[in-house]
């Protein structure tokens, strides 16, 4: 496939960008996460401190530094909003879909190296993460970059010091961009790889003083400033409460099963996930004919990018399927691996497992097809309206299922056209799904956040009671005032002349009955006043 059609690169490169930037200023920030970032980042911006980040003027350790700075860069280039905000994550994703390819490459096989680029970017996970104002898309591309470059310099011919010391490097930018899984992950896989290669005389290979040196130069300033400024609140906050606790404890509610990730993966690598299994028993195989057991030819023949892989895919999906904090994107630093293994499996894959793949692809696109035939019946009762985005979904589906199914009964690699038809759906979800989803959930609070903004002077409060909602700051311009308890509503009340409220429909009952006036009820949001 890969050397039959010269035009497949440039058509990656143009699919890259494509998704990578498509509509990405034209829908509002997402609450929680993307708008408390974006609402930081413009503190920073607007106070001048570059050293620690704050929400709402209260000082916030839940991350590094490195990602606000990204995003600040981005706010001086573009403006403060939403395209500014959402960048570097796009910028990060295109970098690393990008360097996939060529690490696959490199590593001797250039059709694998299409596979494994395009089924990364061909995700909803893509699409997804490089659109949102979060950390996770630049993480992976330094956990990504660091790992790439840890295997060529153990596996490698040449450059080996140069590329042992980009392994370091590339951590400690992960270090300062989401904290100690930046040095857990790349060190953790690195070692498993090396035990699993070369036994413990390999272990040698992955430590070097001058690369050390480097990784403290990278990310020691940010951290020993951070604490001689803030003391022991930055240790208490970041490491104990945002490291330790978020991993044995419950943060906000996100807990979920330990087989959490499996439909995560599912849904967020599909259709090509089918080919995972492909992949891991291939690499497993391989492992088994030129591992250290098996004595059999020099230690370069061990080494290969679908071993490394499967130990990167492997280590992050049970270190966050046994932590008690669960987020979909917490796996996705695991998601470049899994499309090298989806590569593998792709390209090796044998006619009789082709046509298993296929016609499961096939018969998940009918159910698909038939669910967005029916959407817009259960949408209504959202107040969603369906529109034609939900017909064009269906078709989309129902060919990928036409397609498939022949594949299934023909046994031919037809991977291009479904390829198209991901792209297609990829690209409707860019410019219908995000934004009827987004209107939604945001469209409410953005009108009220609107709201604040025109109506509100210094002489009132903007109270979010019983809601943490982080885009009415964004939005407002305004300080926000958060009350969980009706008696901090009492005293607020009688500390202040006047205030304006956001919180839920459910709880605006109880505030009409101590002398607030309702403005507006929508969706699951009431707007309530004091003058």
């Amino acid at each position: 496939m890969y050397h039959s059609r010269a035009y497949y690169l440039p058509a990656l490169v143009v699919i890259i960008l494509t998704l990578s930037f498509f509509r990405l200023g034209s829908f509002r920030l997402f609450d929680v996460d993307e708008a408390v970032f974006s609402e930081a980042t413009k503190e920073m911006v607007q106070s001048g401190d570059w050293l620690t980040p704050t929400y709402n003027g209260v000082n916030r350790y839940d991350k590094p530094i490195l990602f606000y700075w990204l995003m600040a860069l981005s706010y001086k280039a573009f403006g403060v909003n939403e395209f500014g905000a959402r960048f570097p994550s796009a910028l990060a994703g295109c970098l690393l879909s990008i360097m996939l390819g060529l690490f696959m490459k490199k590593a001797g096989d250039s059709e694998r190296a299409l596979y494994a680029s395009l089924t990364f970017v061909l995700s909803i996970y893509f699409v997804a993460y490089t659109h949102a104002a979060v950390t996770d898309m630049t993480l992976s591309l330094f956990i990504s970059l660091s790992l790439f470059s840890f295997y060529h310099a153990v596996a490698g011919g040449q450059r080996r010091d140069l590329y042992l010391y980009g392994f370091y490097l590339f951590s400690a930018l992960a270090f300062l961009t989401k904290g100690l899984i930046g040095i857990v992950f790349p060190f953790g896989i690195a070692m498993a790889y090396m035990l699993l290669t070369e036994r413990l005389a390999g272990l040698k290979k992955v430590f070097s003083f001058g690369a050390a040196a480097l990784f403290i130069a990278v990310a020691a300033p940010w951290y020993l400033a951070q604490y001689s400024v803030n003391g022991q609140e930055f240790i208490d906050q970041f490491f104990i409460k945002h490291h330790f606790r978020r991993y044995t404890g419950i943060i906000s509610g996100h807990k979920g099963p330990v087989y959490f990730y499996i439909p995560a993966l599912l849904i967020g690598l599909m259709p090509w996930i089918v080919f995972l299994p492909a992949g891991v028993i291939s690499s497993i195989r391989a492992f088994r004919k030129h591992g250290p057991s098996a004595d059999s030819g020099p230690v370069s023949a061990r080494h290969s990018p679908e071993l490394l892989a499967l130990i990167w895919l492997g280590g992050i999906f049970i270190f966050f399927s046994l932590a008690t904090t669960k987020l979909p994107n917490y796996i996705l630093p695991a998601v470049p691996a899994a499309s090298i293994l989806i590569a593998s499996g792709m390209s090796g894959l044998g006619r009789a497992g082709l046509r298993y793949t296929s016609g499961l692809i096939s018969a998940v696109s009918l159910l698909l097809g038939v669910a967005f035939l029916i959407a817009p019946k259960y949408l209504a009762g959202l107040g969603i309206a369906g529109g034609w985005w939900t017909f064009v979904a269906s078709g989309i589906m129902f060919c990928g299922a036409l397609l498939n199914g022949y594949t299934a009964v023909r046994g031919r690699r037809l991977h291009e056209y479904g390829a198209l038809l991901m792209l297609a759906f990829l690209l409707l979800v860019s410019l219908r799904l995000l934004p009827v989803a987004n209107d939604y959930l945001q469209g409410t609070l953005y009108r009220f956040s609107i709201y604040a903004k025109e109506n509100l002077g210094s002489d009132r409060d903007l109270v979010l009671y019983k809601v943490n909602k982080p885009s009415v700051v964004f939005y407002s311009d305004h300080r926000i005032t958060p009350l969980d308890r009706i008696e901090q509503v009492r005293e607020a009340m009688t500390a202040r002349s006047g205030m304006l409220v956001i919180t839920r429909q459910s709880e605006a009952g109880a505030l009409q009955q101590e002398g607030l006036t309702l403005i507006e009820k929508d969706r699951d949001y009431a707007l309530l006043e004091r003058k």
